[in-house]
């Protein structure tokens, strides 16, 4: 199965409550707000006294935090919504690890009933045990980082803005594809000691024991002094409709090469992006960089670099990109990858800003999508669950390692969620 492969961390930056870390982004899934960060608590403690003491005070702070104009549905309604997606979000991250652990750490009856601002705010305050306490008081915060991504404007217009860059695509880079393309099978042989070391054979005979991919391969021919470059593959995403799961054997024997969507149970789809945020401490979703993607397989690493130069001529040329990143070519831009990545992850990525019109008449404005190459041979060791290099084995470490401390941290759901975070290193 075809995913995209986050592989590059942010940098350290303030602005926009990015960069700050998930703690100092995120202090309302802190267990100890009331005694880290007082002056905080304490203006939410006073607001929670006050509209629970005037009922026309919380309609107006629900209909203003909700509605854009007044006189069209109830807020209520519409924020009981976002609160029954924050369980979703929660039940399905605990799809990662063991049923046994899971089945500790699901929200509290008590606190999944509860889907009205005030009464969760009560059980943040006045709940009573730290577990019913912190469970309301991190249902409040998810379901506001995902009513925030509904309702950000470059999530919003994703959707167009995928559609601009694919018709640029069209006119100025597929305009040059040579012929329909050609049915091509590749076989791989993934193998492990005893001892944990691992071997992974490529281009091997498609016999018993090796995994095999078919693929239309697309030419673009030789250009500028470039070399002819193979497409194996190519497709683009918007982070919210689609994310990466291991591909499944097909009835021909060949691994089918599909995305479907990571969140089946958030209509909405906005979970990859709500984890994006939690883990890089972003509180903006308007700051968060590959909302948009597009993956390029091609044959070779020589063809990477042609197919590289072949994208910068057709996007804008180079002032339009930044934040490159090069592990083909060694280990100089490791330290700019994220660290749970592999160190056997191999990509040459960057990030191209592309002109597009307002639909409002204004003047253009830009939007960012995160370009990913990979030579063949780098993507298909990122599809084996077992191989050092693997995409769910990465995921997988992003959440045990960053996301379960932050949602289910140790002080409430005890040292079990430590030993699972060590246990991935």
């Amino acid at each position: 199965m075809l995913g995209f492969v986050d592989g590059t961390t942010t940098d350290i930056r303030t602005a926009a409550g990015r960069g700050q870390g998930p703690s100092l982004a995120h202090p309302f899934l802190d267990p100890k707000l009331p005694s880290t960060n007082r002056a905080l608590a304490r203006i939410w403690l006073t607001t929670y006294r006050r509209i629970a003491a005037d009922p026309s005070l919380y309609a107006e702070i629900l209909r203003t935090y909700a509605m854009p104009r007044s006189g069209e549905g109830s807020p209520r309604v519409l924020l009981a919504r976002y609160f029954r997606d924050a369980d979703a979000y929660l039940n399905d991250l605990l799809l990662l690890v063991p049923p046994s652990f899971a089945s500790q750490m699901r929200v509290l009856p008590e606190t999944r009933r509860t889907n009205d601002m005030l009464r969760l705010l009560a059980a943040t305050f006045e709940g009573p045990d730290p577990r019913s306490r912190f469970e309301a008081q991190r249902k409040l915060y998810l379901a506001k980082l995902l009513f925030d991504v509904d309702h950000c404007r470059s999530v919003r217009d994703g959707p167009r803005h995928r559609a601009r860059f694919e018709k640029l695509l069209e006119e100025r880079l597929w305009r040059d594809v040579d012929g329909g393309g050609r049915s091509v099978e590749v076989c791989c042989r993934f193998e492990e000691t005893a001892g944990g070391e691992q071997s992974f054979r490529f281009g091997v005979p498609p016999d018993r024991g090796a995994t095999c991919w078919r693929f239309q391969v697309r030419r673009l021919a030789a250009k500028n002094g470039d070399p002819e470059i193979e497409i194996y593959h190519y497709r683009s995403r918007f982070k919210r409709e689609a994310n990466p799961e291991p591909g499944r054997p097909a009835r021909n024997g060949f691994l089918t090469l599909t995305e479907k969507p990571r969140w089946p149970a958030l209509g909405r789809r906005s979970g990859s992006i709500v984890s994006k945020m939690l883990r890089r401490g972003i509180a903006d979703p308007q700051v968060v960089e590959d909302l948009l993607g597009a993956m390029f397989i091609v044959g070779d690493r020589r063809q990477a670099y042609a197919l590289e130069n072949r994208l910068l001529h057709v996007l804008g040329g180079p002032l339009r990109w930044r934040d490159r990143v090069d592990t083909l070519a060694g280990e100089k831009d490791r330290p700019r990858m994220d660290p749970r990545s592999s160190s056997g992850f191999r990509v040459l990525k960057g990030i191209v800003e592309v002109l597009t019109e307002d639909e409002a008449g204004a003047s253009p404005y830009f939007f960012g999508v995160e370009v990913q190459i990979f030579p063949l041979e780098a993507y298909l060791r990122t599809l084996h669950a077992r191989h050092f290099a693997s995409h769910y084995a990465y995921k997988r470490r992003q959440f045990l390692l960053d996301l379960l401390p932050l949602l289910f941290p140790s002080e409430i759901y005890g040292k079990e969620t430590s030993h699972l975070a060590a246990e991935s290193r």
